[in-house]
């Protein structure tokens, strides 16, 4: 594959001048209304958020967007790295690129695909999937090939744990060596495939209606049933706190709520249903669980509503375009 020239890393720009973008965190009423400039830096709401034409850092009511290009889009941001940095992904005319931006608001290239190839999360690193040839490639976090190709035909999401690559579809939940072997599979229709601590994984079973752990041997280690309000998307934190997207979101007459484990054993600690309307991502930080609702009238901008890990709504954060994807980042200057 011919690669693409050296093309310009995202450029961070801070928003001071962009009238569209006007910067704010509203709180709700009720909440306590201490100026953030007073919280604790450890309490201040800081995120990696990507819409489909730029990403933005945002830290209380700061905002520094990002661009790679005029022709970027489709960004998309995948995890951490080792060092703190973020795994991040976007289109750009005919090739795909694949970046981390470090704590330090640093952008740096990784590697470039033909358009088309679908990128996933991996630990220290990403994966790849290219559309002709359906074959699943792994890369660290320096954009070298880690490990053997895996012809995983039919795959819709994927994810590095440990030192396997574990696939959803075709209706099947597979777990792949580094050498690109098949190590098991079970019957499975499921989405939001994500990593727990100790290499295990969680996914999210919609025909059935749980939300299960396993580990890469696939031996479940934890099943959370969910009937009525059916399981939509999960989310985790490093430290295996789960959080569960349950309903029917909307914009009208939603019937949703997010409910936070950080047991898998136990009831969860928090069922949150405030502020969960047009829900469509969650996250988990170290002191906040948030949600990405998408706007409902035609012209507004989406929001992410931030709420402690006991489920208190903290507030509502704008000015954020339209977001698809989201996570926790704690910028250092």
């Amino acid at each position: 594959m011919r690669s693409k020239p050296a093309s310009p890393a995202l450029i961070i720009v801070t928003l001071v001048t962009l009238s569209c973008l006007i910067v704010t965190l509203s709180l709700s009423k009720g909440d306590n209304a201490t100026a953030l400039a007073d919280t604790p830096p450890t309490l201040v709401p800081s995120l990696l958020v990507a819409t489909p034409t730029f990403l933005v850092y945002a830290e209380g009511d700061h905002r520094n967007a990002a661009v790679a290009g005029g022709g970027a889009t489709g960004y998309r941001i995948l995890g951490t790295v080792a060092d703190g940095s973020a795994v991040v992904s976007y289109d750009d005319g005919a090739f795909g690129a694949v970046e981390t931006v470090s704590p330090s608001l640093q952008s740096r290239k990784i590697k470039t695909f033909a358009r088309g190839t679908a990128i996933f999360r991996g630990n220290e690193g990403f994966l790849a999937l290219e559309s002709g040839s359906q074959l699943v490639r792994r890369y660290d976090a320096h954009g070298s090939l880690v490990g053997a190709p895996t012809a995983a035909l039919g795959v819709s999401e994927a994810l590095g744990v440990g030192d396997a690559i574990v696939t959803l579809g075709s209706g099947r939940l597979r777990v792949w060596d580094r050498n690109g072997r098949l190590q098991h599979e079970i019957l499975l229709e499921g989405n939001s495939l994500v990593p727990l601590p100790d290499d295990r994984f969680a996914v999210n079973d919609v025909r059935d209606g749980e939300v299960r752990a396993y580990t890469t041997a696939l031996e479940q280690t934890a099943a959370l049933r969910y009937v009525g309000l059916p399981a939509r998307a999960i989310a985790t934190a490093p430290d295996g706190t789960l959080a569960v997207l349950a309903g029917t979101p909307g914009c009208t007459l939603p019937n949703a709520e997010i409910d936070v484990f950080t047991d898998l054993h136990a009831q969860p600690v928090a069922r949150i249903h405030d502020n969960v309307t047009s829900t469509t991502a969650l996250a988990v930080g170290p002191d906040f669980v948030y949600a990405v609702n998408a706007p409902c009238r035609t012209g507004e901008d989406g929001s992410v509503a931030v709420f402690t890990r006991t489920g208190q709504q903290y507030g509502i954060m704008r000015s954020l375009g339209t977001p698809t994807s989201l996570l926790p980042f704690v910028a250092k200057r």
